[in-house]
């Protein structure tokens, strides 16, 4: 299974553990973050939608689910893009 949760800092088992309840609501929110369909803003606050929906009524995953979101908001912006501006340092290297 691939981890989606979490960036490439974060300790595997954080992953982990984020993943077991979350793994689609961070798949869907690093497809946000590396298309910028969405703003940045927007993305985070979908993010936290389907982590709420995915918790299912639980208190405890929800509060994950709202710590999580504000981590993503304070550390969010080091990976917002970042595939966008790869892919223009390519095409002007070519």
């Amino acid at each position: 299974m691939k981890y989606y949760c979490g960036s490439w800092w974060t300790p595997r088992w954080v992953r982990r553990i984020l993943s077991v309840k979350f793994n689609a609501s961070c798949k869907v929110h690093d497809l946000d973050y590396h298309t910028t369909k969405f703003t940045r803003e927007e993305a985070d606050t979908r993010f936290l939608l389907h982590m709420v929906k995915q918790a299912k009524g639980s208190i405890f995953w929800e509060i994950i689910a709202t710590l999580f979101y504000i981590f993503v908001r304070m550390l969010g912006k080091l990976s917002y893009g970042v595939n966008k501006a790869k892919k223009m340092l390519d095409l002007k290297e070519n």
